[in-house]
């Protein structure tokens, strides 16, 4: 391995840095709003930089590099995918202006504007128990990378881990969104260089012509083609293609970049610049991971070979420089994960559940704590739980089983006057149905009859989740319009549930 002296030089001065700042970022914290929503003063550029930043940290090098070494090009269609799903967002607006009109700070405060309270709860929950689920391989598959490329060996993984996560806590506790925002730009700036040069090193020791080669020699057609790779297919297509707009205008990671910009038209520009970036974003780590099939062969683990090829190519000095881009990287998405699901437990679990209203103090008081505890969670999590499918597959599924019923409940909400409370719980009930049965059953496949193991694909899975919370919202509303006429939401509705 390649990591010296000054690359650790080089790691600990851009982290203390990073810390600082974000540190130094509390004391523009006036209120609830300052803490969640960087009290809505966002703009274009830095609204663009610190979403891009947010949606690729270390676990999503982790797990498209892992989907390059396990399936060659044909994970490509990805990067297209979601290009396209974040354009026609910024397009239209679709979802995201609606909600940021309304100047709510989570998912779950719609639900309660729509349909009621009793619904935000069951959204609240069901958000932050997917979103905590959804981060739980993050730490793992950071620390994986992390001791692969320094080289220090699987024995200190839970050290490194460890250490990942009292950085990132210390500093999104405290400073809250403006310390996402600030320290985003500039680790957007620091990833986007250290992504340049890790290419350019790899293709001086791996040249492409070597790398279609162990393509069609391991993979054959499936190597190029979605369609004919048994990972993928038909139902995980369709899947992507849903999901690349519903779970990204309802991630409330990524969504809250959107609220915490200045009006809605801003907030629809952020995603449409973002999406510009996007399949190069998806492209580079999954060529990464090809990279390694040529270089090292199949045998590796797959969660090892990307980490280990970028250790052993890229020389000291830049080696440090890069990782510090995808620590900082991490960091973004880590903070801004936190953030996200620590507001929905507090504002959408507790404060409907508590007799009196809760002061701007004491949500505050009870996010910081409620992301500390997120963070112990996902250091036993990623210690001890063995991923099914792929690192991907799951933060897919874990992603739809609160994606897909928000989808159903924010979009049918929006756009169909007849969606009303029992669609809502319908929606979000079968939404998270399909997720559900597949984490639950996969601990049980090799019991299961031939004739379910259909339940136990993590592909059609995903894609029934969204068509069962759509389906459960339509006929679940269009059964019951005389026993429960719908709510309107009124113009104006949700000013107050920001302050």
């Amino acid at each position: 391995m390649n990591f010296h002296l000054l690359d650790w030089i080089i790691l600990f001065l851009y982290l203390g840095i990073t810390v600082f700042i974000g540190l130094w970022a509390r004391r523009y914290v006036e209120n609830m709003e300052g803490y969640f929503v960087a009290g809505r003063r966002v703009k274009v550029a830095l609204g663009s930089a610190t979403l891009i930043a947010t949606e690729i940290g270390v676990v999503t090098f982790m797990y498209f590099g892992e989907l390059g070494y396990v399936t060659g090009f044909s994970c490509f269609v990805l990067g297209i995918i979601g290009a396209l799903g974040y354009f026609v967002i910024g397009k239209t607006g679709f979802v995201v202006s609606g909600l940021r009109r309304l100047n709510i700070i989570t998912i779950p405060e719609f639900y309660e504007l729509r349909y009621g309270k009793r619904v935000r709860l069951l959204g609240g929950i069901l958000l932050f128990l997917g979103g905590v689920l959804n981060m739980g391989v993050f730490l793992r598959m950071d620390g994986i990378f992390l001791t692969e490329t320094i080289g220090l060996g699987p024995e200190v993984l839970a050290i490194v881990m460890t250490v990942m996560l009292v950085v990132v806590i210390s500093y999104t506790v405290f400073g809250g969104m403006f310390s996402v925002v600030i320290t985003d730009f500039i680790q957007f700036v620091v990833l986007s260089f250290g992504m340049l040069v890790a290419t350019g090193f790899i293709l001086m020791h791996v040249d492409l012509a070597a790398i279609a080669s162990a393509v069609a020699s391991e993979f054959g057609e499936a190597g190029v083609d979605p369609v004919a790779n048994p990972r993928f297919g038909w139902a995980f297509l369709l899947w992507m293609m849903i999901g690349s707009i519903a779970i990204s205008v309802l991630n409330q990671p990524a969504v809250s970049k959107s609220f915490a910009s200045e009006s809605p038209e801003v907030g629809r520009k952020v995603f449409l610049f973002t999406g510009f970036t996007l399949a190069g974003r998806y492209m580079i780590p999954m060529f990464w991971g090809i990279a390694a099939l040529a270089m090292f062969g199949p045998a590796l683990k797959p969660a090892t070979a990307m980490p280990r090829l970028l250790g052993t190519v890229v020389p000291s000095g830049f080696l440090g420089l890069m990782i510090a881009g995808m620590l900082a990287a991490s960091m973004s998405t880590y903070s801004a994960y936190l953030l996200a699901w620590s507001s929905v437990a507090t504002r959408d679990i507790i404060a409907p559940m508590s007799r009196k209203e809760l002061s701007d103090k004491t949500t505050i008081r009870l996010s910081r704590i409620i992301s500390a505890c997120i963070g112990v969670f996902i250091l036993v999590f990623g210690l001890f739980y063995e991923i099914p499918a792929t690192a991907f597959q799951f933060i897919a599924i874990t992603g739809a089983m609160y994606a897909a019923g928000a989808f159903g409940c924010v979009a049918f909400g929006l756009y169909w006057k007849k969606a009303n409370r029992i669609g809502a719980y319908c929606s979000l009930g079968f939404g998270a149905f399909s997720p559900l049965a597949f984490l639950i059953l996969d601990q049980v496949r090799s019991s299961l009859p031939e004739g379910m193991l259909w339940l136990v694909d993590v592909n059609i899975s995903g894609f029934l989740s969204f068509v069962l919370a759509s389906a459960g919202m339509v006929l679940g509303s269009l059964l019951t319009q005389k026993s429960h006429p719908p709510k309107r939401l009124e113009s104006g509705a949700g000013e107050g549930s920001a302050r």
